[in-house]
């Protein structure tokens, strides 16, 4: 009877223990479900400026959190069984997990907290301007005092944000691993909008974080800065982005613009015609004509910071002669001048374009600029329009600088409901190179550089391929030539690496006011030790010059890093051409490839359209992984093949 009773006692025992343990991982999961939900709603409140709300969020995320923690001793108890105890584990590391994520929150909220009080900005105001009650708060409300205010409290978290998207880079890592080694389902449905709410949290703080380091210094937080702006038009495209057709000079202070004046670049370089002795880059010399370096034609180099030193060394050096010439005060100058540089921000007509779909149409000097025709209009008005309308020829691009004068209006006029656009127009500008940025400070441009907002051209894989073109007195005849990329990689019967590159110009316009031929000097850079076998398709100069199709010379030059081969061609109204480079492959791609291992990076042309790329290459044996993958279809056999469009720079890696 005793044992009786000690085995019942034993039973319930068990069935009490079990009770408690199913129990407590219910309770556990039904709590993490509830955490999740809050981690939710704090960074969707984080996104839309509601920081007090997510702040309340954050602290319900953490009691919910503590309170799983809790009860997870009980199931805990159960760990030492064999089915059990990886599933205990997996609770307590999405717990952690949970909690690393809400803790990351707590110094944004801080941070966003105090830039909405250093602006006056305040939670019921938000409140009431989403439900139509108060007109939004635009930049131009904010005093020079408040702006100045928030770029120190955004320069003093610079340190901090950088740290803690750091962590959040390693929690996601954590994460992504979490869910591949955890077996239970209920748990993967939490892990899964876990790291999408992680990747949606670290991107805007990557960018904040960024800005924390930018900002101040081109915003001239602790001295007034000057910024060299060059708009460099990619219809007519040059290898530093595009012909710097107009240039300005902006002096910064206190994130305010103190100074902005554009002008006509031909202003500043017929002014100092006869003094100017640089000579040019001989491709300029042989199929533009061109005798003397002038600023106008300073951006050659692909590397965008190397065509930056170059623009500010040939500016400065124009003003210098200009000032030397007459002597008169800075500011009395009818042409854009400065006598130092810090920053130096290129742009393009499709970045203009994108702000102008933002700020709506804008009509200046009796025209109307949309995103649609800015391009356009703007080249028609500076090159034929301003003679029916009166204006001299001086002043042609004056227009120019009304339009830039009244978009920074608008743009300063916006609603704060409507910066995010800016912001997003703005980042898919630097990552498809419409926009970039330089800075004579080294630790500022070890920023844009590490964020790859400089244009810089820098491989770290074995295999590397760009193509640069630059036009050479065919008009603005950019936006009428389709371009394609193909890149071949092959071994020959010699057992010998081989690479192809051809490219197709097709030209689907026709002789008017703005295109004619397309005349290109056309660059291939490669890796350093590349051998050149072949050229087809280059010609000595265009049809019209050229009436036999003679082949051109090609320039084999080390640069940059890199080998270029350098060469002429062009195509007429109609008609399409194909420039190809055969050659023997860097001794180094070809010893990757024998590894195992072979990785290359496609770096993209400042300025230019984003074109079809393709990549066929035969490695001679299977292709085990790669990425990007190829499609399904493709799988299984020696050659990656990959059809996609260049609009920014990509790397590709397969294993063999």
């Amino acid at each position: 009877m005793t044992k009786r009773i000690f085995f019942v006692g034993i039973f319930a025992l068990a069935v009490l223990w079990v009770t408690s343990v199913v129990t407590s991982g219910v309770y556990v999961t039904t709590q993490l479900f509830k955490a999740q939900e809050d981690i939710a709603q704090a960074k969707t409140a984080l996104t839309s400026f509601s920081f007090e709300e997510a702040r309340v969020q954050a602290q319900e995320a953490h009691a919910t959190l503590a309170s799983a923690k809790n009860v997870l001793p009980f199931v805990r108890s159960a760990s030492w069984l064999p089915f059990a105890g990886e599933a205990v584990g997996s609770f307590a590391d999405v717990i952690d997990s949970s909690e690393a994520l809400v803790e990351a929150f707590d110094p944004v909220i801080d941070l966003g907290l105090d830039l909405m009080r250093l602006s006056g900005i305040t939670q019921e105001y938000l409140q009431e301007v989403e439900s139509g009650i108060s007109p939004e708060v635009t930049f131009d409300d904010l005093s020079t005092e408040t702006k100045r205010a928030v770029l120190q409290r955004l320069a003093a978290s610079s340190d901090d944000l950088d740290l803690l998207v750091a962590e959040l880079e390693i929690l996601e890592e954590e994460i992504s691993l979490l869910t591949e080694s955890i077996q239970l389902g209920p748990l993967l449905s939490i892990l899964d909008p876990l790291v999408s709410d992680l990747r949606g949290a670290r991107e805007p703080l990557e960018m904040l974080s960024i800005a924390a380091r930018l900002l101040p210094a081109f915003g001239g937080l602790d001295e007034p800065s000057s910024i060299l702006l060059l708009f460099l038009n990619n219809n007519e495209l040059r290898p530093g982005g595009g012909f710097i057709g107009s240039y300005g000079v902006m002096e910064m202070s206190g994130g305010d613009i103190a100074h902005l004046e554009t002008a006509d670049v031909y202003g500043l370089d017929r002014a100092v015609e006869g003094q100017v002795t640089r000579t040019p880059p001989e491709p300029l010399t042989r199929y533009n004509a061109t005798m003397e370096w002038f600023f106008r034609d300073s951006n050659w180099s692909p590397d965008f910071a190397a065509s930056s030193m170059q623009s500010i060394e040939l500016f400065l050096e124009e003003v210098r002669l200009l000032t030397e010439s007459f002597p008169i005060p800075v500011t009395n100058y009818t042409i854009p001048v400065t006598d130092h540089i810090d920053h130096l921000v290129g742009i393009t007509p499709t970045y203009a374009a994108d702000l102008l779909a933002i700020t709506g149409p804008i009509t200046v000097g009796g025209q109307t600029f949309t995103s649609e025709n800015v391009a356009d209009l703007l080249e028609y008005q500076v090159q034929y329009g301003y003679a029916a309308s009166g204006i001299p020829v001086g002043q042609r691009k004056e227009i120019l600088a009304d339009l830039v004068n009244e978009m920074k209006t608008r743009l300063y006029s916006l609603s704060s409901q409507e910066w995010p656009e800016v912001f997003e127009a703005s980042q898919t500008a630097l990552r498809e190179k419409q926009m970039l940025l330089y800075s004579t400070d080294t630790e500022i441009q070890e920023v844009l550089v590490q964020v790859g907002w400089a244009g810089e051209i820098t491989s770290e894989t074995a295999d590397a391929l760009m193509v640069v073109d630059a036009n050479l007195a065919s008009l603005k005849s950019d936006p009428a030539v389709e371009r394609s990329v193909a890149y071949e990689l092959f071994q020959n019967a010699s057992d010998q690496w081989l690479g192809r590159v051809s490219i197709r110009y097709t030209h689907n316009g026709s002789f008017d006011w703005k295109t004619t031929r397309y005349r290109t000097y056309t660059r291939v850079y490669l890796p350093v030790g590349t051998e050149l076998l072949s050229v087809d398709g280059s010609w000595l100069n265009d049809k019209t010059q050229n009436p036999t199709r003679a082949t051109g010379p090609v320039d084999v030059v080390d640069e940059l890093g890199l080998t270029s081969f350098g060469t002429f061609t062009s195509v007429e109204p109609g008609e399409e051409n194909t420039l190809t480079f055969e050659f023997a492959l860097s001794p180094a791609v070809g010893e990757a490839i024998e590894s195992g291992v072979y990785d290359l990076t496609v770096l993209k042309q400042a300025g230019g359209q984003n074109n079809a790329l393709t990549l066929d290459l035969d490695f001679g044996k299977n292709v085990t992984q790669a990425s990007p993958g190829e499609d399904s279809g493709e799988w299984g056999d020696d050659v990656y093949r990959l059809n996609t469009i260049l609009d920014q720079d990509v790397q590709i890696r397969v294993e063999l």
